[in-house]
């Protein structure tokens, strides 16, 4: 009786683990083109295209009069300042590998790393 329970646990962790392993082959597929531009947009519209081989600091006007401040350096990005009350963009850090974002609910802000 307990050789049918550990047949079936292990069946269970086999199975586990293969599903694990197909996700992890499929996110580097997904994320391996290498990370060329940062597109930023408002309200769902892309207002500007950024590329990260080339340093800029730039000034977004969001939704309802907010700012957010884009800073690319050293092929990353990250936003610098903003108008937001909490700041949950601007402490999010760094963000450099494609797919990657960066948001700003309050200011109806998106800046996501995309491939060349």
């Amino acid at each position: 009786m307990n050789l049918k329970k550990y047949k079936k646990e292990i069946i269970l962790i086999a199975g586990i683990l293969t599903v694990s392993c197909g996700l992890l082959l499929f996110n580097q597929f997904l994320f391996s083109k290498p990370a060329g531009k940062v597109e930023i947009s408002v309200d769902g519209n892309v207002i500007q295209t950024l590329n990260l081989n080339e340093d800029s600091d730039i000034l977004i006007n969001a939704y309802n009069g907010g700012t957010n401040r884009i800073v690319v350096k050293d092929k990353k990005v990250s936003v610098s300042e903003a108008s937001c009350p909490d700041k949950v963009c601007v402490h999010q850090g760094w963000i450099q590998h494609n797919g990657e974002n960066v948001v700003c609910l309050p200011n109806h802000m998106i800046a996501r790393i995309i491939g060349e």
